[in-house]
């Protein structure tokens, strides 16, 4: 009987340890992606994807993840000295929060160039 459970457990354990070894998420996001924060995606095409997020009043938590190769920021017109997320390359995730009132906020990129180019989105805070 031993043996018979041993062989079991050593089978459950060659199936198991695979399948945990896949990793991945249920949120779809990055692993380094707090939950709960709205995701912007800074591009090589000097966009951000999407250039339109909304979150509740209060605290909101932002994540700003590079999908190119170029480094990147992420800062709300008005609160640049309270929130300035950067990302350098690939992969690479930045996170934080801020307290916002209702209304609507311009969030941009300040590396040189990159606003200009059209490196700018709108978040609505309901």
């Amino acid at each position: 009987m031993t043996t018979t459970v041993s062989r079991l457990l050593l089978a459950a354990a060659a199936v198991a340890l695979p399948l945990s070894a896949c990793g991945g998420d249920d949120d779809g996001g990055g692993s380094d992606v707090p939950e709960g924060a709205v995701e912007v995606v800074g591009t090589d095409a000097l966009a951000f994807e999407p250039d339109a997020i909304s979150a509740p009043a209060g605290e909101v938590s932002l994540a700003l993840v590079n999908d190119g190769s170029i480094p990147h920021t992420l800062v709300i017109e008005g609160f640049e000295d309270d929130l300035k997320l950067s990302i350098a390359g690939s992969g690479d995730v930045d996170s934080g929060s801020l307290t916002l009132e209702a209304g609507e906020y311009t969030y941009y990129c300040d590396v040189a160039g990159h606003r200009g180019a059209g490196m700018e989105g709108t978040l609505t805070v309901e």
